[in-house]
């Protein structure tokens, strides 16, 4: 079994429930026992979403949105929804969103657009 370095857009403990950027490990294992679903995927350059959830997936519940960056990269910004800070994943980084509840996070496909494989997978993965 190989662990990957996950970084996981998750909600704070405060009541708030502001969106915030923890690192994790995971087994390789887990990604594959825990798959609903995944997908290849391709986004233009500077496309970008504003705030917005980890979702409650309707038929699955609390699921984990994982994504691993192939080419390009894309920023997530988290925290104070009136002072996002920005971080930028590259090549080889693997993101995932639980971040079900508050004011969510944003996101923006960095200058050279992102090439992705996303998977959706049961529950959330630990922090």
């Amino acid at each position: 079994m190989s662990e990957i370095k996950v970084s996981v857009v998750c909600c704070d403990d405060s009541a708030a429930k502001r969106s915030k950027i923890v690192e994790t490990t995971v087994d390789t294992s887990w990604l594959s026992d825990r798959l609903i679903e995944s997908a290849e995927q391709e986004v233009a350059s500077g496309e970008a979403r504003g705030l917005h959830n980890g979702a409650i997936h309707p038929e699955h519940g609390a699921v984990t949105y994982l994504q691993e960056v192939k080419e390009g990269g894309f920023s997530v910004f988290v925290g104070d929804p009136e002072n996002l800070q920005e971080t930028f994943f590259g090549v080889g980084s693997f993101v995932a969103f639980i971040d079900s509840e508050g004011p969510g996070h944003a996101s923006k496909v960095g200058p050279d657009g992102v090439k992705r494989t996303f998977r959706l997978l049961k529950g959330h993965v630990e922090t």
